[in-house]
């Protein structure tokens, strides 16, 4: 009989053995009974799935490409319908794949506390352990529940702290709020534990930075922005600017050698990279060819046309297809680890950036412009447009060139007309910077923005528009887990 799971129900350790320092057995009767094999069973437990398939398609960096290659879960996804099929990309995927990683981390735990002795490595095992089952419920959390707020009790996700014992667990949905509490304990004292020394290459793990990286970004959704700041400083240190990827300089210089933008960028040497993991993933070959995704237009207004205002383009080195019209950036390299020529072929692994200090840049000014330290804000804007584009503005050009879509941000706190514009051109900075990253959907989500799908000279439909507080912002609760109890999102 097939398992179909909510959680995972064995600690099944899967790996892409040619990509990370180590290369855990895989077997269910594995005897965890060294501290080396804790250390493969926790590197299993990072995401093998990808969420930015799903939440870049979901957000406004997506239209339709006229000469697009149609497929379901791309449509569905554009247009924020549930999908529950059983395929790699997709949101039942990264719903399982997260839980199989809890699964592991958790299993991980428990066995380290057959160490009485807590050594130097065993204290580094915990720290990882829990730093890997917060971020996992982290993203669980803001993909499939509401954003946080204080003293709501909107609906999270199960927060699962124990191994499974039980063929079918029950679970039920704690608060998002009670989310949040018991992720800000697990990365607090994931964070204390943690010891990088013992990773063969550390940017494939939680090393100090990544995990400061993670924390300056709960801080930054929860509002608590002193805590922002201090943990990004950690990071930038004293002098950010070499620390930005520099596609202005850096990756311009690959223009003769397009094929090594993607190697590049994401690479352990990339100084940006700070935590980088591979997933099972089509997503580098349907940026090329899917019906809704980049389309000349949208490329024009991210790359080209940045303020109406004032002339400013960026040095983001964009592709195109010829055949369906779709436009990219080149990031990803894609490793096949069998030759599979059908059409949906499902051993390709792409690397995912999951942390970078431009994030924690931008991160930190967006905490400065709400602490109303604007010349500190605008400083750090400056500073990473230094690395992006060919326009560097002055603090008043900028207040002033993102003025406009300042009063479409409704967060749960206030914004003055100053902040509403620093942080208006902080997100749309974001939103080009990590372009097919998904990182879009949560500024969506946690500013309550609308999206509009209706196009000029088509018949007006509603069903187009996502609202502030639409309900379709919240990935639906797949159909195996509400069957084992738990609650689905409205609809």
């Amino acid at each position: 009989m097939k398992k179909i799971i909510l959680l995972l129900l064995s600690f099944t350790v899967v790996s892409c053995n040619r990509y990370l320092d180590v290369s855990p057995d895989s077997q269910l009767d594995i005897n965890i009974d060294s501290e080396d094999k804790i250390a493969e069973l926790l590197t299993a437990a990072y995401p093998k799935a990808s969420y930015f398939p799903i939440l870049e398609t979901m957000s406004d960096n997506a239209e339709e490409v006229s000469g697009g290659v149609h497929t379901n879960l791309n449509e569905a996804m554009y247009y924020w319908r549930d999908f529950e099929q059983e395929d790699i990309d997709t949101p039942l995927n990264y719903w399982n794949d997260a839980y199989r990683g809890i699964a592991q981390a958790n299993h991980a735990l428990e066995y380290l506390k057959q160490y009485p002795q807590k050594t130097g490595r065993i204290k580094a095992l915990y720290g990882e352990a829990l730093l890997l089952r917060a971020y996992l419920h982290f993203m669980l959390v803001n993909i499939w529940a509401k954003p946080y707020s204080p003293n709501s009790d909107a609906p999270g996700i199960p927060y699962v702290t124990h191994p499974e014992k039980n063929a079918i667990p029950k679970y039920k949905r704690l608060t998002v709020g009670e989310v949040y509490d018991k992720i800000e304990e697990d990365m607090l004292l994931g964070i204390a534990a943690l010891d990088e020394q013992y990773y063969k290459i550390p940017k494939y793990h939680f090393n100090k930075k990544a995990a400061y990286a993670f924390a300056a970004r709960f801080y930054l959704y929860k509002g608590e922005w002193d805590k922002v700041i201090a943990y990004s400083d950690y990071i930038l240190e004293n002098d950010p600017l070499p620390k930005i990827r520099d596609w202005a300089n850096k990756y311009q210089s690959y223009i003769t050698t397009p094929y090594l933008i993607p190697r590049v960028y994401s690479s352990v040497d990339e100084p940006a990279n700070l935590l980088i993991t591979y997933t099972q993933s089509r997503w580098k070959r349907n940026l090329s060819d899917a019906k809704y995704a980049m389309s000349e237009n949208l490329r024009s207004k991210l790359f080209s046309n940045f303020a109406s205002k004032y002339s400013a383009s960026f040095w983001y080195i964009t592709k195109g297809n010829s055949l369906t019209g779709n436009r990219y950036v080149d990031k990803f390299t894609e490793l096949q680890k069998f030759q599979d020529e059908g059409s949906n072929p499902r051993e390709l692994y792409t690397p995912n950036v999951l942390f970078t200090t431009d994030e924690v840049l931008l991160n930190r000014a967006e905490a400065y412009a709400m602490k109303q330290k604007y010349d500190d804000a605008v400083n750090d804007i400056i500073t990473f447009m230094k690395n992006k584009s060919q326009k560097t503005f002055i603090k008043d050009e900028l207040l002033v060139a993102f003025q406009d879509g300042q009063e479409n941000y409704t967060p749960f706190y206030p914004l003055t007309f100053y902040q509403g514009s620093l942080v208006n051109a902080i997100a749309e900075l974001r939103r080009r910077e990590f372009v097919h990253e998904g990182l879009r959907w949560f500024d969506i989500k946690r500013f309550y923005l609308t999206v509009n799908r209706n196009k000029a000279g088509d018949e007006y439909d509603i069903n187009k528009i996502l609202k502030k507080e639409d309900p379709r912002k919240l990935l639906q609760i797949p159909l195996q887990a509400q069957r084992l109890g738990l609650e689905a999102n409205p609809r």
